[in-house]
């Protein structure tokens, strides 16, 4: 290592960023795994979006430390190469659980569309796109993990960890593509939905819909943190890979991406219960008959039809 410019303290500088990357967000998941045991009430820990939130937090915290460990191991161990198991394994890691983490958003978007309420044709027109596009997620990174040219890891870790994943031929921006698909079309779904729903709440309560969505702030970072920068940056990764095939610096996006994800996920069922809470109190402080009126919105009363919008909200 002659000098700063060299290939191989490029490498090393390449793994110590990914080390300050995923150390501070993972971290970051402790309290917040804290913060949901502590403050959700006991009969919604019982719930399974609740309980899908902790898991996510904890696929985050894994990922974390494994990449943690790995770079570690790089930054001791330059000249050795990484088991092949070891770097298959980092990849499935690091791909597979904005796959499942993404299937969170199906109990938020689900919270319109009840099961026992909602039509079978209805809800499997409604779920089939999402589920398709989840299993050709799934297939398209078997596919990258299968055809993955195990031979280029047989050199120097501090070589090859460095482009485990970016620019690694097509399957890889199939699986983004994908991804940003997946997004837009269960965020397109609950934003319809929701609009809908002040529509509706505008009929059966009076007022203007800005009145409504003036007790709804948390939409606006429900939408950024679910679908605008996931999906911004899903686009950006496969626009660099495309035309920056070799440049490895941008993995770290796709770390970012990742926690970005979980982030989002937590803080908009933490948002939306806290809506959930307001309303139902809103609801209870009514000082006319408006709080008994029906509306159709799948529900029988406006109690009701707030508690649709909340997965963590106890039936009544």
């Amino acid at each position: 290592m002659d000098s700063l410019d060299s290939p191989d303290v490029v490498s090393l500088h390449h793994v110590l960023t990914v080390i300050l990357i995923v150390a501070p967000l993972g971290a970051a998941l402790l309290p917040i795994i804290g913060v949901l045991l502590f403050f959700t009430p006991t009969e919604s820990r019982r719930r399974p979006v609740f309980l899908l939130n902790v898991l996510a937090c904890f696929l985050g915290i894994c990922q974390a430390i494994y990449f943690a460990s790995l770079n570690s191991y790089v930054v001791l161990h330059p000249n050795k190469p990484v088991p092949h198991t070891t770097a298959i394994a980092a990849i499935a890691i690091l791909l597979t659980p904005p796959i499942l983490i993404d299937s969170i958003l199906l109990f938020r978007l689900l919270a319109f569309y009840p099961i026992q309420l909602t039509p079978r044709n209805t809800l499997f027109a409604i779920l089939t796109p999402t589920l398709l596009c989840k299993v050709a997620r799934l297939a398209c990174l078997i596919a990258f993990l299968v055809t993955y040219p195990v031979a280029r890891l047989d050199g120097p870790s501090y070589a090859t960890i460095p482009g485990l994943i970016w620019g690694r031929g097509p399957w890889i921006i199939a699986l983004l593509a994908l991804q940003a698909l997946d997004n837009t079309y269960v965020s397109s779904m609950f934003l319809y939905k929701l609009y809908r729903f002040g529509y509706t709440t505008q009929k059966a309560l009076g007022g203007s819909r800005k009145d409504i969505f003036s007790r709804v702030p948390a939409v606006f970072f429900i939408t950024l943190g679910n679908y605008v920068i996931p999906v911004t940056l899903d686009i950006a990764v496969i626009v660099l890979m495309i035309f920056l095939p070799s440049w490895s610096n941008g993995a770290y996006i796709l770390f970012v991406s990742n926690f970005i994800t979980i982030l989002g996920i937590v803080f908009a069922t933490v948002w939306t219960t806290s809506l959930n809470w307001v309303m139902r109190r809103m609801v209870e402080a009514g000082v006319d008959a408006r709080t008994q009126s029906t509306m159709q919105f799948q529900a029988k009363t406006i109690a009701d039809a707030f508690s649709m919008y909340d997965p963590y909200g106890s039936p009544e």
